[in-house]
């Protein structure tokens, strides 16, 4: 097996108890949201994902910010968030023109499949954001970049990662429920 495998094999399972904890509102997921990144950057870039590669740094240091901004909330007054179908609207379409932006960006260097990538770097970046403050909705968002990353990382051969995305969307469905009811209850 070799050494870049390994690395895949590492991210997963980081990223896998980083999502776990995620769904538990447990504040040390970033931690391990963290590690799982910086090992993925690293396989992303080596397979010349460079949006992808962006994202997973960005996902490193934004782990940093969450790290930050979980401790510093009260439990109490920090909870699940709504939000309107109309800001859910201008969201989307933002995101579309951003990723539609990075992958021109990214077309003109080697970067295999750039608006690809372009894509789910975008609304990984929204997805995150949202997270981070506890809306409801990012969960959706990851389901669908969850289900869009399986074939992106299928045709660059992260099997790794493909499986991952999988999980990650069974994950993500379990997410959503669970945080419904808890918004329901609060």
């Amino acid at each position: 097996m070799n050494y870049l495998l390994i690395i895949e094999l590492v991210s997963v399972l980081f990223n896998l108890l980083f999502l776990y904890l995620y769904i538990q509102e447990k504040k040390s997921c970033w931690i391990y949201g963290i590690l799982g990144s910086l090992t993925g950057a690293f396989v992303v870039y080596s397979s010349n994902l460079y949006s992808e590669t962006l994202l997973y740094l960005f996902y490193a240091l934004m782990g940093g910010f969450a790290l930050i901004v979980w401790h510093t909330k009260k439990a109490e007054t920090f909870l699940i968030k709504s939000m309107k179908p109309k800001s859910v609207l201008g969201i989307i379409v933002t995101g579309i023109l951003l990723a539609l932006g990075l992958g021109f960006a990214m077309s003109n260097t080697d970067a295999d499949k750039p608006y690809v990538d372009a894509l789910s770097t975008i609304f990984g970046v929204i997805a995150t954001l949202l997270e981070i403050y506890k809306y409801h909705i990012a969960w959706s968002f990851w389901i669908a970049i969850n289900i869009y990353s399986i074939g992106l990382y299928l045709s660059s051969d992260l099997f790794f990662y493909a499986a991952q995305s999988i999980l990650y969307t069974f994950m993500s469905v379990y997410g959503l429920v669970a945080w419904q009811k808890k918004l329901n209850a609060q």
